[in-house]
């Protein structure tokens, strides 16, 4: 499921709980892809590395930073992908899902190009 932007607003996070996002007016209960103007499904299994490839959809928006939540704890993916979003102008900023959600919303109300991948789990 795709969500569009509505009447000129991000699309921010509602609340989030182990197991469930909020966001807009839909609850998701799976991995996400999420910037201010859509959401979609992030087909990531629960152990599968986050690698470039799986965040294509993300760096073709072009965001300036992609916030990783990586679900009830932070967990730090492989250095390298880092240093190839570095290298494509990205940021990466690594930390559980609840404080990526709030960072993200924080990004996204001051009309930063930000992109959120996030774990529900």
């Amino acid at each position: 499921m795709k969500l569009e932007l509505e009447a000129g607003a991000a699309l921010t996070v509602r609340s989030w709980r182990p197991g469930e996002l909020r966001i807009g007016k839909d609850t998701w209960r799976e991995p996400v892809l999420l910037s201010p103007k859509e959401v979609r499904p992030w087909p990531l299994k629960d152990d599968e590395p986050v690698t470039l490839e799986i965040l294509a959809p993300l760096i073709d928006g072009q965001p300036d930073v992609i916030i990783l939540g990586t679900g009830e704890k932070q967990r730090f993916p492989d250095h390298e992908l880092g240093m190839q979003l570095l290298n494509r102008g990205i940021g990466l900023e690594v930390m559980d899902t609840g404080a990526a959600c709030r960072t993200y919303n924080v990004l996204a109300s001051e009309g930063r190009a930000v992109a959120a991948a996030l774990r529900v789990r």
